[in-house]
């Protein structure tokens, strides 16, 4: 089956529509289509093709690497699918404008040129280019019907074309229309089955920290074993000003707790308008913020939510398509994944969050009595807010400590319940709840918080940086008219975690500050087309002038000498014509319509020729008959040598 004419142009048109990059996609969608209407051909040696071959090796190597390094996983690898065929471009040129029909398997496996069968299999590039553009269409991740129509429509045009006559059009159109429902039924089912297991899953088995969910936090709290925690760097922070920036950055927060979970109730986002050039927000317009701080972040999924210090007033230098903020002080961008700056602008005396509610002072049933029995026997009934606060932190400096391993609680006992009687040790999720259950106890408003805690400076990369195993949780109490956070977990929790930092942190924090290095210096969300451009498009011009030069060299060099032995016909006295005329006679001439490479290939298929000396007289002859650059005097003599010793030692018989 060959490709129908246009199928391919209309496929790159279609990647164009679901990437945006129609900027590429219609300067390459308009070569492929002239491919079937221009009848300028090259014949172009299997030597010729492995270069090309290892050409698009290198620009994927080339795609892959710089994708990774500016927008990390899984968004570089998405990108780099996007893009494979826009490296491997090359090569389908080199098709589409050849002589051959079939490419030899040997151009993309290294090792069939080095260890080359006797039968050399050859394949039609065309439908596996094809699909890889249809592939690439599908990591644009546009989700909708217009996409699968679009796709159901490139597929079933070949189809259409292979119909066998003895199937009817009628049965045929049925089986079709069966595929596609199924096909339909099919996606939907496991996209349902993705935003179940998202859904499901708790954060911190999915990345501790670098994802959160300002809806609902899903706790350690009960978990049996030892917390591993990522040693990866998400966040670096500098303070223009100069000394530390503030210990704790907020993500989000929640005001009921249930089942070891967290839930933010009653707290939908609300878009704010930008100000400016579009890349400052302000979150208390008017309100004049009295320090800022730098922060460069990382997200691996879309939409990430922002580390913002307490009282944070403005957002500047952040480019986001929409930028939300809910009444329990979580901000969340729309934006690709990737790497993105901010400067955080705040005034600690400022309190934005929303006023106290019921919520706020609510204890679950399973917690509600033990709690307020620990409340009177610590003596918080009847202490303000403040001294309530100072209470219940001595409690826990006194007589609690950290401890990342959490052994299983009592069969009849809540997960705090056993924190609070029997182990008194836990990780910052048990003194975050606890503080909060406490305080509510006692009649004072309290929230439970997560975020980062910032508390290690890098030499190397001259500021503050955070990992995800600084992931923290804490409370965040109503005092005097406003929210304050309050940290009651052991202060050695830090060091606790940095002691299981693995021998090669050093190696990974160096990989990691070349990259982010490397992603600051090259990665922009909105116009990576840019230098990814640059990056496919560059050393396929430079290759094309280098081979245009060395063309025109060779040229000039032997031009004169070659047009002496040149008949109106360049080409026409090369001796291979007297191979194919004894070789017809013995009834292996070339067919109709067969090019001399097809032929060739035919030969070393079916004849009990010697062909690999064949081989060689074929590529001296297309470069005779067909590079303008011609043969030197020297190879023009070899041609006609090695023609005649491959007619004196050939043993023709008839077939």
């Amino acid at each position: 089956m060959t490709m129908p004419p246009l199928l391919l142009a209309v496929a790159v048109l279609f990647w164009g529509w679901q990437t945006g990059a129609w900027a590429v996609a219609l300067p390459v969608a308009a070569v492929f289509a002239a491919a079937r209407v221009f009848p300028l051909r090259w014949a172009f040696s299997n030597t010729q093709l492995y270069r090309v071959a290892d050409f698009c090796t290198v620009l994927i190597v080339l795609l892959t690497g710089y994708l990774l390094i500016a927008y990390g996983n899984p968004r570089g690898i998405i990108l780099v699918f996007q893009w494979l065929p826009v490296a491997m471009l090359p090569l389908a040129l080199a098709h589409a404008y050849g002589t051959r029909s079939a490419l030899d398997l040997s151009v993309l496996f290294w090792n069939l040129r080095r260890h080359a069968p006797e039968t050399s299999p050859a394949f039609d590039p065309s439908f596996p280019y094809f699909a890889i553009w249809v592939l690439a269409a599908s990591a644009a991740n546009v989700r909708g019907e217009t996409f699968y129509l679009g796709v159901a429509l490139l597929v079933a045009w070949p189809l259409a074309l292979a119909r066998p006559r003895s199937f009817s059009l009628t049965r045929w159109v049925a089986a079709l229309m069966l595929a596609l429902a199924l096909g339909y039924g099919g996606q939907y089912a496991l996209r349902e089955l993705q935003l179940w297991l998202e859904s499901a899953v708790p954060d911190w088995m999915a990345g501790t920290g670098s994802r959160t969910d300002p809806y609902r936090s899903m706790t350690d709290i009960g978990h049996i074993g030892e917390l591993k925690h990522s040693d990866a760097i998400v966040l670096r922070v500098t303070r223009p000003a100069g000394g530390s920036p503030p210990k704790l950055l907020h993500r989000a927060s929640y005001n009921i707790y249930a089942a070891a979970s967290w839930i933010a109730q009653g707290a939908p986002f609300a878009s704010v308008p930008p100000a400016g050039r579009g890349v400052q927000w302000l979150l208390a317009p008017g309100t004049k913020p009295s320090d800022r701080i730098l922060v460069h972040d990382f997200s691996p999924q879309i939409n990430p939510v922002l580390s913002l210090p307490h009282g944070t007033v403005a957002v500047e230098e952040l480019a986001a398509r929409r930028f939300t903020r809910n009444g329990l002080g979580a901000v969340q961008v729309e934006r690709d994944p990737g790497y993105f700056s901010y400067v955080a602008a705040f005034a600690p005396e400022v309190s934005l969050d929303a006023e106290p509610r019921s919520e706020d002072l609510r204890v679950s049933h399973a917690e509600r009595e033990h709690f307020a029995q620990i409340a009177r026997d610590i003596g918080l009934a009847g202490l303000s807010p403040r001294a309530a606060i100072e209470h219940v932190s001595r409690h826990f400096r006194e007589n609690f400590q950290y401890a990342t391993f959490q052994a299983a609680p009592a069969r009849a006992s809540s997960p705090m319940v056993d924190f609070m009687h029997r182990t008194r040790a836990g990780h910052c999720e048990y003194f975050a709840t606890a503080t909060v259950l406490l305080l509510r106890s006692a009649g004072v408003p309290a929230r439970y918080a997560t975020g980062f805690a910032v508390q290690e400076y890098s030499e190397l990369e001259s500021a503050w940086i955070v990992r995800q195993r600084h992931a923290h949780a804490w409370a965040r109490v109503h005092v005097d008219s406003g929210w304050i956070d309050v940290d009651t977990t052991p202060p050695e929790w830090f060091v606790v975690e940095a002691g299981t930092a693995p021998a090669r942190a050093g190696v990974h924090d160096l990989w990691s500050w070349l990259r982010f290095r490397a992603a600051q210096a090259w990665s922009r969300s909105d116009d990576y087309l840019y230098p990814l451009a640059a990056l496919i498009v560059l050393p396929f011009v430079l290759w094309l002038a280098w081979r245009l030069h060395r063309s025109r060299s060779r040229e000039r060099m032997h031009r004169p000498a070659a047009a002496a032995s040149l008949g109106e016909r360049p080409g026409m006295d090369s001796e291979l014509y007297l191979i194919e005329r004894r070789l017809t006679a013995a009834g292996w001439g070339r067919r109709q319509h067969e090019t001399v490479m097809n032929w060739m290939e035919r030969l070393r298929r079916e004849s009990p020729l010697e062909t690999d000396a064949l081989a060689e007289i074929v590529e001296m002859h297309c470069r005779y008959r067909f590079d303008p650059a011609g043969l030197s005097p020297a190879e023009r003599a070899r041609l006609g040598e090695a023609a005649q010793a491959w007619l004196a030692r050939a043993a023709f018989s008839a077939r």
